[in-house]
C-alpha cells in the first residue's frame, strides 16, 4: 500500500546538501510539511523560502532530534559526514553514533516512516558486476563507506529489536548541477590542471543523475517495504576516464595525465601530511583516489521491481544537462 508523503509532516536530515535539498523540495512541492534539521539554518534560507521549516541543530544532539521530530510523521535521513578531511572518530560520531541517536528518538516519535540513505559503497569498491541487495558488505578502508556500513548495522538492528519502520536506500554515485563532489569538484580540478587518472581511469562507475536519484528517494519512501534495502543506481556503466573526459571536453580539454594508482595513492597521502599540518585541504586524498578504482557494478531490478523505479536519463543526457548548466552560471565552479 503506497504512504501518502503529501498529507506528512516529515523532517529531512542534511536538507542543505545537494541531493536532501532536492528531495525537500520535491516533497513541499507535493503538498508535505516539511522540517529541516540544518547545522547552519543560513544554509537552508532557500528552503525556509520555499516553505520549509527549519530547525537549526546537530545530529549527534539528543535534545535537538527531540525537538525536530516533534509532531512528525515521517523521516529521511540524509546528513552524515562524506568526503570531509576529517579524523575516523569524526566519521563514526556523525555517521554511526547520529544515525543511531535519530532512529532512537525517531522511536520514541512514533514516527509511522525512516528512510535512512545510505551508499552502494557499503558493499566494497571491488564488489564485482552485478552487485544487489543480497551481496555481503564489504570494509574499503574508507572512513565513509565503512561507517556507513556500521549506520546501516544500527538500523537493523532496531528494525529486528524495537520495531524501527525503516526502509535502506543505497544510492551510486550522484551527480548533476550544484553537485559539489562527483560534479564541480572534477571541473575545478580539470579547469587548472590538476585533475590525474589513477591507472588511466579504468575504474568503474555507474552514476545516477540527481532527477532520477530524487524520484528514486521518493518512490522508496512511499513504495518501500519496511526492513527492506533499496540500490539506486544509473542506468549505465562507465569507466571513470569516460566519466571525467566528459567534464574535460567541456572546458576544452582533450587529454587527462595519468598516473599509476600506487603513485597516486603516495602523492595523496603526502597531500594530507601536508594537510595536517597545515589546516589547509589536501588536493585530493586517498578516499577519492581508491573512489576511482572500483570495479563494482550494481542490479536495480529489486527497485524496478518493488518501486517501479528505473533511473531513465543516460551519461551522454545526464552530461548534456550538466553542460548546458555549466554555461549558464556565471563564475564556473572554483
Amino acid at each position: 500500500m503506497e504512504y501518502d508523503l503529501g498529507s506528512k509532516d516529515i523532517l529531512v536530515t542534511g536538507g542543505t546538501g545537494f541531493i536532501g535539498s532536492r528531495v525537500a523540495k520535491a516533497l513541499i512541492q507535493d503538498g508535505a510539511r516539511v522540517r529541516v534539521l540544518a547545522r547552519d539554518p543560513a544554509k537552508a534560507a532557500g528552503l525556509a523560502a520555499a516553505g520549509a521549516d527549519i530547525v537549526a541543530g546537530e545530529i549527534t544532539d539528543p535534545a535537538c532530534l527531540e525537538r525536530a521530530l516533534r509532531g512528525t510523521q515521517a523521516v529521511i535521513h540524509f546528513a552524515g559526514a562524506t568526503n570531509e578531511f576529517k579524523p575516523r572518530a569524526y566519521f563514526e560520531r556523525v555517521n554511526i553514533d547520529g544515525t543511531r541517536l535519530l532512529a532512537e528518538a525517531a522511536l520514541e516519535a512514533r514516527v509511522e516512516r525512516f528512510v535512512h540513505v545510505s551508499t552502494v559503497w557499503v558493499y566494497g569498491l571491488w564488489a564485482g558486476a552485478g552487485t544487489n541487495e543480497a551481496s555481503p558488505c564489504a570494509v574499503s578502508g574508507q572512513p565513509y563507506a565503512d561507517t556507513k556500513i556500521g549506520a546501516e548495522r544500527e538500523i537493523r538492528r532496531l528494525v529486528a529489536e524495537k520495531g524501527l519502520p525503516a526502509i535502506i536506500l543505497q544510492p551510486s554515485e550522484a551527480y548533476g548541477p550544484g553537485d559539489p563532489h562527483w560534479t564541480e569538484r572534477p571541473l575545478a580540478l580539470i579547469k587548472v590542471g590538476r585533475m590525474v587518472l589513477a591507472s588511466g581511469g579504468k575504474g568503474v562507475t555507474q552514476p545516477i543523475f540527481i532527477d532520477d536519484l530524487v524520484r528514486g528517494v521518493l518512490a522508496a519512501a512511499a513504495e518501500g517495504r519496511i526492513g527492506e534495502t533499496y540500490i539506486l543506481c544509473g542506468p549505465e556503466v562507465s569507466t571513470f576516464r569516460e566519466y571525467f573526459m566528459s567534464f574535460a571536453r567541456m572546458l576544452g580539454k582533450e587529454r587527462l595525465p595519468s598516473v599509476p594508482a600506487r603513485l597516486a595513492l603516495g602523492a595523496a597521502a603526502l597531500a594530507e601530511g601536508a594537510a595536517r599540518v597545515s589546516g589547509r585541504p589536501p588536493v585530493f586524498t586517498r578516499q577519492e583516489i581508491l573512489a576511482t578504482t572500483a570495479t563494482a557494478t550494481y542490479d536495480g531490478g529489486k527497485a524496478a521491481r518493488e518501486l517501479g523505479f528505473t533511473a531513465g536519463i543516460g551519461l551522454a543526457e545526464g552530461m548534456r544537462r550538466v553542460e548546458a548548466w555549466l554555461r549558464s552560471v556565471p563564475r564556473p565552479p572554483a
